[in-house]
């Protein structure tokens, strides 16, 4: 009986709602995961099947990965480095450097780590001195890499600073909510950072699955509004829930027995690089609160003088009164 139900439901879409093909997602939803995109708006691939050297990319990886993982790499690479240089020093012979500041063989070993890290610095304090030949044609070695090494954390400091992206919070749920005289899907959005975000678009699609060809289907979703001038406050993305729309009378089971998920694709103009920035995140059936609606984030200051923008409330709701529509079963 549930299963004659969910293919009158699924037929019932296909009847009224032209599918978008133009996703870039596929349709193959019985060789892809449980959701398309994860919640940080990554996609959930995992690619194999092919050589190492295609798929790993150092720049991107060090561009993209977070600070903390970045300058532990640097320090660590540091210190790998001269520990390295510091060992062929001392297998090259003591004897073959001068100014030393300890007699006995672990102290001079630390003057060599330091005369290590002040040459691979270009730092060059002058109290330890290569005085043999091998030990000045290593020490020139590790100075040239030490100049390869800055330039090349100076290039990659550029480009994670001068790589634009766009810092969105979101709501953690959305919400089926009243909407006028009908009932509407909400998500809300609020920019993080201090930047402007202008000329924002959103783009919201429902995929479905159909459970007999377990195929995943797209729908486009019309939006209240599609665009704004600026992402100055928050930003609540209202589907409403009209008699034109795909999931006008579909239950909350309905919409867990289609395997729904929204996908919302984010676009704006970035002031402090002036670019284009993109983004996208994902909401799964089970992420809606039915009978809810958003509470009010943002109030006016003590003195009266500025707008407080309260991002840690951006997913707080109160229960709210849905408004009637017809069920799916009924239409079907």
């Amino acid at each position: 009986m549930q299963n004659k139900r969910e293919r009158r439901v699924f037929k019932n879409l296909q009847k009224r709602f032209k599918e978008d093909k133009y996703t870039g997602f596929g349709s193959g939803a019985n060789s892809q995961g449980a959701r398309l995109l994860g919640r940080d708006g990554t996609y959930n691939v995992e690619r194999t099947g092919q050589a190492f050297t295609d798929y790993y990319s150092p720049f991107h990886s060090l561009v993209t990965m977070t600070w903390t993982k970045f300058f532990l790499m640097i320090f660590l690479i540091f210190c790998v480095t001269n520990i390295f240089f510091s060992i062929l020093y001392m297998f090259v012979g003591f004897d073959e450097f001068t100014g030393f500041a300890f007699n006995h063989a672990p102290g001079k070993f630390f003057d060599l780590l330091t005369f290590s890290a002040q040459t691979l610095t270009t730092v060059g304090y002058g109290r330890v001195n290569p005085i043999g030949y091998w030990a000045g044609t290593i020490a020139s070695f590790e100075a040239m890499i030490g100049l390869l090494s800055f330039a090349l954390v100076t290039g990659l400091l550029y480009g994670r600073f001068s790589r634009p992206d766009v810092k969105l919070t979101l709501s953690k749920n959305g919400v089926i909510a009243p909407f006028n005289d009908i009932n509407a899907l909400m998500v809300r959005i609020a920019n993080s950072r201090k930047n402007q975000l202008l000329e924002c678009e959103a783009i919201m699609l429902l995929s479905i699955i159909d459970k007999d060809s377990n195929k995943r289907n797209f729908i486009t979703l019309d939006l209240e509004y599609s665009r704004i001038n600026a992402l100055a406050l928050s930003w609540t993305i209202v589907h409403p829930i009209t008699e034109n729309s795909p999931i006008y009378g579909l239950t909350e089971a309905d919409l867990l027995d289609l395997n729904a998920e929204f996908i919302v694709m984010f676009k704006a103009f970035e002031d402090t690089y002036s670019q284009h920035v993109h983004t996208r995140f994902s909401y799964i059936a089970e992420d809606f609160v039915w009978g809810a609606k958003f509470l009010p984030m943002y109030k006016r200051s003590e003195e009266g003088l500025q707008t407080i923008l309260e991002l840690d409330k951006i997913g707080s709701y109160e229960k709210a009164q849905l408004n009637e529509t017809k069920k799916a079963s009924e239409e079907a």
